[in-house]
């Protein structure tokens, strides 16, 4: 009796785990696949279920190597929402831009045993420029300006169905994908605010950076400095963290 129930729960076991590595399958060949209407129905689902916050870039083993660095600066407003909307000249008191990237990388200096934490504002940096870049020039504007009071950035809650009628099925699985993103740094600039500045934020302001790097047969020419190209996340509230976020973050 024993072996027969030992038996049939492994075969239940076994269909189980073939139901679940079909899915992966099936998932991920439409990941992967051309675009189709049915994939742009299917993306925010795929994206969730692929494309973590923190997702490993690949860049770095692809034929088009790095060839710039990345930095995740950020200030924030270090008075009440209200006083900060009233700018400098209203009494709003602002930090100075904190290049996060450094500050990670100076407790990674000469360690070869530092961990992911050190690397965390690079990341961000690089997935995220890449959901801004497929932004449109009017959807760029709208990302760069300043959304506070749980404002939607796009005017629209991207979930609701007044957005799925506003904008098309392609339109709207970029603007999701780049909502994730921003969300993504928005949310590590709010852990580095209360970090830095305790409970004093109530909004932070990103900006990510990209520094050229010369080639390297050219690092000996006279030739000027390449300039830095940013792209914006404009004033953005304080995100909210329970304990168990912030236990983690420290």
């Amino acid at each position: 009796m024993k072996i027969r129930r030992i038996g049939r729960l492994s075969t239940v076991v076994l269909i189980i785990g073939g139901l679940l590595a079909g899915a992966h399958m099936a998932a991920t060949l439409a990941f992967t696949g051309p675009q189709t209407p049915l994939k742009d129905s299917l993306q925010p689902e795929l994206n969730k279920y692929f494309l973590g916050p923190l997702d490993q870039g690949w860049s770095l083993f692809a034929p088009g190597v790095y060839s710039q660095d990345e930095y995740f600066l950020m200030r924030g407003c270090l008075s009440s929402e209200t006083v900060c909307a009233k700018g400098a000249s209203g009494g709003a008191v602002f930090s100075d831009w904190q290049n996060v990237t450094e500050q990670e990388m100076e407790s990674a200096r000469f360690n070869i045993f530092s961990n992911r934490g050190t690397k965390q504002s690079k990341v961000v940096n690089a997935r995220f420029w890449m959901a801004a870049d497929k932004l449109s020039s009017e959807q760029s504007k709208m990302a760069q300006g300043n959304h506070i009071a749980g404002q939607p950035v796009f005017g629209v809650d991207l979930n609701s169905p007044a957005a799925a009628e506003k904008y098309g099925a392609a339109d709207l699985n970029t603007l999701m994908n780049y909502q994730r993103l921003e969300d993504v740094a928005v949310g590590f600039a709010s852990l580095k605010a209360l970090e830095l500045w305790g409970g004093k934020a109530s909004l932070v302001e990103v900006r990510m950076r990209r520094d050229p790097v010369v080639p390297f047969e050219q690092r000996n020419d006279a030739v000027d400095k390449p300039e830095s190209s940013f792209i914006y996340i404009g004033w953005r509230d304080v995100m909210k963290f329970d304990d168990s976020a912030m236990a983690a973050w420290k």
